[in-house]
Parts: structure tokens; C-alpha cells; sequence
């Protein structure tokens, strides 16, 4: 398994290493130009001294009293007629032997200095070709020992290496501290994330004094912070609707249900005289009329939150009110009811890209919601026309279909509320009024199928209108094209959102 490091011993390792490699270049670097250097000054003390020191030796050699040099130069002479001949100090050469060889000095005229070995172990000399000293000794070579230069350099290396050691292990402390005053902004990040990874959405990261470069990581993580508190927002929201949603469905049906239970028990047990028979069937009929009705909503519901394609088509709102109208009439005359124009003129043409039995099935709910909520003789207004609103495009054109009723009306608090799934203005599950809390939530979702919307206000002297919007799009154009033999035209459906309705609004 990879062991796991930390950033900052990473970082500070990784520091030292490249500290290190400086100083070793800078050190190798030093060590070849200063051993050059020394290099150099040996073969100028050979150059200018070794000729000196090899004439006196010779003129010593050729008097009474023969002297031996008396430093650290070594003489080496070749003889063609006799043994060649070499001369040092005695005691120079106890201290620092002598060459083992210099015969390769005198392969090529003039040779350049060259380094041999010594008789002591790892001792070096530096060796070089003399021209003529004089004509009794014509070939000569001296040679210098490099033990002074070699310790020299010794020195040099211990030095320079406790130098670099001390650079190394300063520079690896201030490294650790740079290190860690640099990642204090990600430790702050990582101290605000922990404690949203235990369930606090609401922590933010904070953006002062974070440099430029965590400051935009500290930034992009609180907007993508935000944007997550939003959505568990919208999904517990959701979570609850949908708990609500379920909870009021079950009580909704178990209600009738528990009627035709109960009326076919008592029918199977005898309990229902003769004469009462007939009253328990209509119960039981009614019952599972409004049970058929609930499960009617519920799945017309659940095709409009699918996003279902509408049937499409170009269609006069004022027929479409005024042939609800009349069915409305038809089922409760007591209610007087006319179609109108937004201000009470007669009403004009409104053409709209519509589904024509979407629409009529709008009208229709909030008719019977007057019917339901509203005493006898109410009188209820559906207003059809044309309006001009403001968009993000400029001015466009809406459909505007309101119906106005002069009933109790519906209180302030609740108005926001009314198109929520199952909800009553009361909030006990009497059914004295009929209806299933569904009615306004379907208004709502065909709205906002058809790219409009749905909104509730006040009649001026008393009531409830509920107002509905529509865009105006010009209808699109159909392909003229030849018809296969057998198949049906494809039904018009509505352009796409972005393309027809750029000002659409949430």
C-alpha cells in the first residue's frame, strides 16, 4: 500500500533536494576552478623557479663542495653516455618520496607539465620538461610535489561542505515555515469543507487576505457551495411537497374507498333494508365517480410534470371562452356568467398557439371552482383579449384570459398558496365543498406548459380572478412536401421555447 505524505514535507523535500543540487553544481564548480587555479600556479613556480634551482644545483655539482638542493624540487637528468642522474634533499624526500616515473615528459619537445605518481601512496608531482640548462646537462626535468596543493584543496572541500550542510538545514527550516504560511489558506478551506461534510451547508470560505490564486479557488468553491445549499433546498422542498403530495393522495382516496368498503359489507351482511338499497348504490356510484375523478387528476398531473407534447394549434381564446361558457350554463344556470373583453368591452379576436382543449379545460376548472366555492347567483365574468407586456426582448403580446367571480374571494395569505397540490384555503379535509385540491394546480401546470403563467388577485369590490398568460408566436410554418399514400399529417406542435418566447419568465 503507497504511503501517504503530507504536502508540506513534500514540498520542503522537494526544496532541499533542489538546494542541495545548487550547491552541489556551485561546489563542484569551486572545487574545478580552484584546483585549476593551484594547478596553474604549480607550472608557474616549475616555469620560473625550476631553471633557477636546476642551475644552482649543477654549478654545486661541478665545485669542490658538493650541495643538495635543499626544498621540495626534485631533479632529474638524462645522461646518454652514463646512468641519468637525479638529485633531491634527503629529507624532502622522506617527507614526500619521489616521482616513480618522469620519462613520459621527455616523449614530445617542449612538453607541457604533466602530473605522475609518487612512491607514497595517493601522492601526485607535477612534472616538467626543462629546455636547456646548460650544454653539460641538455635534457632536465623538474618536479614539484602536490601534496601542499592537495591538502590545500582538503581543506577547501571540508570548508565549502559544512558551508553547504548549514545552507541546506537553514534553508530547509525557512522552507517549512514559507511552507506553511502558504498552505494556512488551504487548511482554512479544509477546515470549512470538513465541517460541511458533516452537514452544514451554510459555512463559506473566506476570501480575505487568501492571495490571488486560493482566492479564486476560495471563491469558485463558495459559489459551487451556494449552489448546492440551493439544490438540497429545492430537494428537501421537494421531498416534503412530494411526502405532502403522497400523504394527501392516500387520505384523499382512502376516504371513498372506506365508503364503498363499508356499503358492501353491510350489503353482504344484510344490514341495508330493501328500501335503502338503492340509496347505498348511488353512495357506492358516487364515491367511485370521485375516486375515477381524483385518479383522473393525478395522471393528467403527472403527464404535464412529463413535459408531454401539447396538440398545437392556431385558435380564437374568445370561442374557446365562449363555448365553456355555454357548457357551463348547461350545468349550473344559476350562475350568471358572460364572456368580456379585459375591460368590460365586447370581446375581439385573440389568436393564440394553443392546445384548444387545454385551455377549455383551464376555463372549465376555475368555473367550477366558482361553482364550488361561490353561492348561488354569483355572477362570474371570463375576460378574454390582448395586452402588451414589457420583456427582456422589448414589448410583445399576450393572450390574457381572466376569470373574475364577486364571491367571498380568497384571503390574502393564502393566495400564494392556492395552485400547491391538495390545498384548501380551510385547512380541514371537509368535503362540504366538493373538489380535491387539484383543480388550480392542473390551471397552473397547462400554463406553464403553454410557456405562461397563472396568477391570483383580487376583484375590485370582492371576489377571486385568476388570471392567465399566454404568448402570442407566430404559427410555424408547415413543409410542403408529398404525402406518403396511407399516412396521416403530423399533428402541429409548438416551436421550441428559445426560439419563440426569448422573454419566457420563471
Amino acid at each position: 500500500m503507497r504511503s501517504e505524505r503530507s504536502l508540506t514535507g513534500r514540498l520542503v523535500a522537494l526544496y532541499v533536494l533542489i538546494l542541495s543540487l545548487a550547491l552541489g553544481a556551485v561546489f563542484i564548480s569551486t572545487m574545478t576552478v580552484m584546483n585549476q587555479v593551484l594547478m596553474n600556479q604549480v607550472d608557474d613556480d616549475l616555469r620560473s623557479s625550476g631553471a633557477t634551482i636546476a642551475q644552482q644545483t649543477f654549478s654545486a655539482m661541478v665545485g669542490t663542495d658538493i650541495q643538495v638542493v635543499p626544498s621540495p624540487y626534485y631533479i632529474y637528468v638524462r645522461n646518454e653516455a652514463a646512468a641519468d642522474w637525479q638529485f633531491m634533499s634527503p629529507s624532502m624526500q622522506e617527507r614526500y618520496g619521489r616521482p616513480l616515473d618522469v620519462s613520459p615528459v621527455f616523449s614530445e619537445e617542449p612538453a607541457s607539465p604533466i602530473t605522475v605518481p609518487g612512491t607514497i601512496e595517493h601522492s601526485t608531482w607535477r612534472v616538467m620538461y626543462l629546455n636547456t640548462v646548460s650544454e653539460q646537462f641538455p635534457a632536465v626535468a623538474i618536479a614539484y610535489p602536490l601534496a601542499t596543493m592537495e591538502q590545500t584543496k582538503a581543506q577547501m572541500m571540508l570548508i565549502l561542505f559544512i558551508i553547504a550542510t548549514c545552507i541546506v538545514a537553514l534553508g530547509a527550516i525557512v522552507s517549512y515555515f514559507m511552507v506553511q504560511h502558504s498552505l494556512k489558506p488551504l487548511r482554512i478551506i479544509e477546515h470549512t469543507t470538513r465541517k460541511i461534510s458533516q452537514g452544514d451547508l451554510s459555512q463559506r470560505v473566506p476570501t480575505e487576505n487568501l492571495g490571488i490564486e486560493v482566492g479564486h479557488l476560495a471563491g469558485s468553491i463558495n459559489i459551487m457551495l451556494g449552489q448546492i445549499e440551493a439544490s438540497m433546498q429545492v430537494r428537501q422542498r421537494s421531498e416534503a411537497q412530494m411526502r405532502r403530495f403522497v400523504s394527501d393522495a392516500s387520505h384523499e382516496l382512502r376516504t371513498p374507498l372506506a365508503s364503498v368498503r363499508g356499503y358492501a359489507e353491510l350489503y353482504r351482511i344484510g344490514g341495508i333494508p330493501d328500501d335503502k338499497i338503492g340509496t347505498a348504490m348511488d353512495r357506492i356510484e358516487s364515491e367511485a365517480r370521485r375516486m375515477g375523478g381524483l385518479v383522473e387528476d393525478l395522471l393528467q398531473l403527472a403527464r404535464l410534470d412529463e413535459s408531454r407534447p401539447l396538440t398545437m394549434t392556431s385558435a380564437d381564446l374568445v370561442e374557446i371562452a365562449e363555448g365553456t361558457v355555454l357548457d357551463f350554463h348547461a350545468r349550473a344556470p344559476e350562475y350568471p356568467a358572460k364572456v368580456t373583453g379585459l375591460h368590460g368591452e365586447k370581446p375581439s379576436r385573440a389568436v393564440a398557439w394553443v392546445d384548444k382543449d387545454k385551455i377549455s379545460q383551464v376555463i372549465s376548472n376555475l368555473l367550477s371552482n366558482v361553482r364550488q366555492h361561490t353561492p348561488a347567483g354569483t355572477p362570474v365574468e371570463v375576460a378574454v383579449g390582448v395586452e402588451q407586456m414589457n420583456a427582456v426582448t422589448g414589448t410583445v403580446n399576450m393572450a390574457v384570459i381572466e376569470v373574475r367571480d364577486h364571491g367571498p374571494g380568497i384571503p390574502a395569505e393564502h393566495q400564494a398558496k392556492a395552485f400547491e397540490r391538495f390545498f384548501r384555503s380551510d385547512s380541514s379535509r371537509s368535503r362540504a365543498s366538493g373538489g380535491s385540491g387539484l383543480g388550480l394546480a392542473i390551471v397552473s401546470s397547462i400554463a406553464a406548459a403553454h410557456h405562461g403563467s397563472a396568477n391570483i388577485s383580487e376583484t375590485p369590490g370582492g371576489g377571486t380572478t385568476v388570471s392567465l398568460n399566454f404568448p402570442i408566436p407566430a404559427a410555424p410554418q408547415e413543409e410542403k412536401r408529398p404525402q406518403a399514400q396511407g399516412l396521416r399529417p403530423a399533428v402541429g406542435r409548438a416551436p421550441k421555447a428559445s426560439q419563440t418566447f426569448p422573454w419566457r419568465r420563471r
